[in-house]
Order: C-alpha cells, then sequence, then structure tokens
C-alpha cells in the first residue's frame, strides 16, 4: 500500500514510512565532530540529537511532504539516549488534521525507538499544505 501524503485523505496515525538503521562509533564520532560536542567521557553515547537524523534522512527519502508544504515548528522529546551497537526503527505518521484562516494543516510525528523499544526521540511538526 502506498502511504497518503495528501491533506484530504491522509489518514490519522497512517505510517508513512519506517526504516531502521544501526548506531555505528563512526557515525556517532562524525556527528560530534559535525556539531562541534567535545570528546565524551563515553564514546558509545551519541548525543542526544543524533537520533533525530536518522528520522530526517528517512522523511527525505521517502518524500513524506507534498510538493510546495511549509514546515513550522518542531516539538523535540527525548528519552533515552542511542548507543554505538543499537538498533534504531523510525516511524512517520500523521496524527492530526485541521484548518486555521481557510489554510490547512497536517501535524506529523515521527519517533525512533531502540531494539528494546524504549523511546530516543520524538518530534512533532506541523506542516502548512500548499
Amino acid at each position: 500500500m502506498i502511504p497518503d501524503f495528501c491533506y484530504e485523505t491522509a489518514k490519522l496515525g497512517q505510517v508513512l514510512c519506517s526504516g531502521v538503521c544501526d548506531v555505528t562509533a563512526g557515525d556517532v564520532e562524525r556527528f560530534r565532530r559535525l556539531f562541534g560536542y567535545e570528546a565524551a567521557a563515553d564514546p558509545s553515547l551519541a548525543p542526544s540529537s543524533m537520533g533525530l537524523t536518522y528520522g530526517l534522512r528517512l522523511g527525505w527519502e521517502h518524500s513524506i511532504f507534498p510538493p510546495g508544504v511549509v514546515r513550522m515548528g518542531d516539538d523535540d522529546v527525548f528519552g533515552v539516549p542511542a548507543r554505538v551497537g543499537d538498533r534504531l526503527t523510525t516511524t512517520f505518521s500523521i496524527v492530526e488534521k485541521f484548518e486555521k484562516k481557510n489554510r490547512r494543516f497536517l501535524r506529523y510525528e515521527m519517533r525512533t525507538i531502540n531494539q528494546r523499544a524504549a523511546l530516543v526521540c520524538a518530534i512533532s511538526f506541523v506542516g502548512l499544505m500548499p
């Protein structure tokens, strides 16, 4: 089944896409250098914000936003930190549809959990539909 990204027919809670990735020592080190993090006392521990990057890549790869959508505001939640060797599963879904001042909006949610089903991070944001 192809996920439905359109405002008119989007189904709340439907998983738009999902993906699995493994956290590697190389990824953690590159992320730390890119964002200017100092060396960690525990190099196997990923910075909290790193979990978001896996989900963002998944969204780009699956083109989950209709052409012309404007993304607005993020509401981030961080759970347990990701560690080298973790297997992370990320899902995207639409959790709300609403109209305001003759404009249509979809609220997206991205959730990333580890192999123990513990929340690593979640992000909720709104897309202004074209």
